[in-house]
C-alpha cells in the first residue's frame, strides 16, 4: 500500500468515527431539546387544566363526559395519589379517525380538585408525528452530510498529501535510478518541507559519502592489481630465463617449476579477483540479448586441445536459442567459466552434455563425488583440493548470476554434475 493511500485512510477513518461521535451526540441533544419543548407545552396545558378544575364549577364533571381526544381523566384514592409521580413518557395512543395507534408523548400526573374534594388521575399526551419527521429529516440530512464529508475529506487529503510528499516520490524514482558505479550525484527535489529538506541533505551526504568510497576501493583494486600483475609477470619471465640456462642442474629446474607454478596460480587468482571485484562493482553496464548458444559453441572451440587430450565427449542438445539480455563480455566470461569447470574436473574419456532451452541452460559432466556440505559457488572453494584451481571461477559465475537475477543449482546425481542456469 502506497503511503499516501495508508495516511488516507488512517485520516479519513478518524474523521469519519469523530464525525459519527458527534452526530450521536447532535442527536441525542436535539431530541432533548425536542422532548424538553413537548414536555414544556404538555406541563403548561396541565397547569391551565389544574386551575380551570380548581376554579370552575362542574368542569372535571364536564371533561369526564366528554373525555377530549388529549386528555384521559379517573379518580383516584388519597393512597393512589398520595405515592403518585409525575412521568413523562413516549406511548401509543389509538386514533378512531387514523384507525390506528400512533406513538405520543404523555404525561401522567394526579391532583387535588378542590372544588369535589376528590383526586384525580389526568394523562396529557400530544401527538409527536412533526417530532419523528423531523427526527427522520435529521437522520437523512446527517447521512448526506456524511458521505458528503467523507468523500470530500477522502478527495482533499489524497490531493493535500499527493502535492506534500511529491518531493518525496521524486526522491524514490531517483534513488531507484542511481547507479553506483555511475558516480553521478542524482539529483534532488526542489522543497519547502522541513522533513524533506534534511531527508535531501541526508541522502546527498550518504550518497557522496558511498561514491567516494567506491571510487576509492575501485581505484585501489585496479592499481593493487597493477602493481602486482607487472612484478609476477617480470619474476616469471626471469624464471623462465634461468630454467632455459644449459648449466642449470635438475634439482634447480624442479625448485624453480615449483616457485614458477605458484606465481602463475598468484597471477591467475590476482586476474580473477579484478574480474570479480569488477562484476560485483557492476562495471559491465552495457548490455544487449545474446544467444548463449553460440557463446558457448564459440568458447568450447578454445577448449578443445584439452578436451581432446582428456578424451571427453562433448554433446550438444538443442531444444531452443537461449537468449539472455546481458552484457556480451560477460557472457563470454560465464561460458568460459563453466565449461572450463566441466572439462577440468571431468574423468578421462568422460562425457560433457549442454542443453539449451528457451529459458534456461544445463551443462552437465562426469566426475566424482564431492562433499556436498561445499558451497561450490563460495570464494576459494576447490572442491577436489586442486592446487593449480583459485577456487573463484564458479564464484564469478554466481556473481553474473545475481546481477541479472538469474538462478543458478548445482546438484549431483547419476555420477555426474550438474549446473542448472534459469533466465526467469
Amino acid at each position: 500500500m502506497k503511503l499516501e493511500s495508508h495516511i488516507t485512510i488512517r485520516l479519513s477513518g478518524i474523521f469519519i468515527i469523530t464525525l459519527f461521535a458527534w452526530s450521536l451526540i447532535y442527536f441525542y441533544l436535539q431530541m432533548t431539546e425536542i422532548h424538553d419543548g413537548i414536555d414544556e407545552g404538555l406541563n403548561n396545558l396541565k397547569q391551565e387544566f389544574v386551575y380551570k378544575a380548581n376554579r370552575s364549577p362542574g368542569f372535571v364533571t364536564d371533561m369526564e363526559k366528554h373525555n377530549p381526544l388529549n386528555i384521559i381523566i379517573k379518580k383516584i384514592s388519597y393512597e393512589q395519589a398520595r405515592d403518585f409521580k409525575e412521568i413523562y413518557s413516549n406511548t401509543k395512543v389509538y386514533f378512531t379517525t387514523e384507525e390506528e395507534e400512533e406513538e405520543v408523548r404523555m404525561l401522567t400526573t394526579a391532583f387535588f380538585c378542590e372544588q369535589d374534594n376528590q383526586y384525580y388521575q389526568v394523562k396529557f399526551f400530544t401527538s409527536t408525528v412533526e417530532s419523528e419527521d423531523l427526527i427522520k429529516n435529521m437522520i437523512y440530512l446527517l447521512l448526506a452530510l456524511w458521505i458528503c464529508l467523507a468523500i470530500a475529506i477522502a478527495v482533499v487529503i489524497k490531493v493535500v498529501i499527493n502535492k506534500s510528499n511529491r518531493p518525496f516520490y521524486q526522491l524514490l524514482d531517483n534513488l531507484k535510478g542511481f547507479r553506483l558505479d555511475n558516480t553521478k550525484m542524482i539529483e534532488l527535489p526542489d522543497t519547502n518541507i522541513t522533513e524533506y529538506t534534511e531527508l535531501n541533505a541526508s541522502v546527498k551526504s550518504l550518497l557522496e559519502e558511498n561514491i567516494n568510497a567506491f571510487t576509492e576501493q575501485k581505484n585501489f583494486i585496479e592499481n593493487a592489481s597493477h602493481e602486482i600483475q607487472t612484478p609476477l609477470t617480470i619474476v616469471i619471465s626471469k624464471i623462465e630465463l634461468l630454467m632455459a640456462k644449459e648449466d642449470i642442474t635438475k634439482s634447480q629446474i624442479e625448485e624453480l617449476n615449483a616457485i614458477l607454478n605458484s606465481l602463475n596460480r598468484m597471477k591467475r587468482l590476482n586476474s580473477s579477483l579484478l574480474l570479480l571485484s569488477k562484476i560485483r562493482n557492476k562495471q559491465f553496464a552495457d548490455s544487449e540479448h545474446v544467444n548463449l548458444r553460440y557463446i558457448f559453441e564459440d568458447v568450447l572451440s578454445n577448449f578443445s586441445d584439452i578436451i581432446d587430450h582428456k578424451n571427453i565427449t562433448v554433446s550438444i542438445r538443442k531444444n531452443n536459442d537461449t537468449i539472455a539480455q546481458m552484457n556480451k563480455d560477460l557472457a563470454y566470461i560465464l561460458a568460459n567459466n563453466l565449461i572450463k569447470n566441466a572439462v577440468s574436473y571431468n574423468l578421462k574419456g568422460g562425457n560433457i552434455e549442454i542443453v539449451f532451452d528457451t529459458d534456461s541452460l544445463t551443462i552437465a559432466n562426469d566426475g566424482n563425488n564431492i562433499n556436498l556440505d561445499l558451497d561450490i559457488f563460495e570464494r576459494y572453494v576447490s572442491a577436489t583440493g586442486n592446487s593449480k584451481s583459485t577456487g573463484l571461477g564458479l564464484s564469478i559465475v554466481k556473481s553474473i548470476a545475481n546481477i541479472y537475477n538469474f538462478h543458478i543449482t548445482y546438484q549431483y546425481k547419476e555420477k555426474k554434475h550438474h549446473i542448472l542456469l534459469q533466465f526467469n
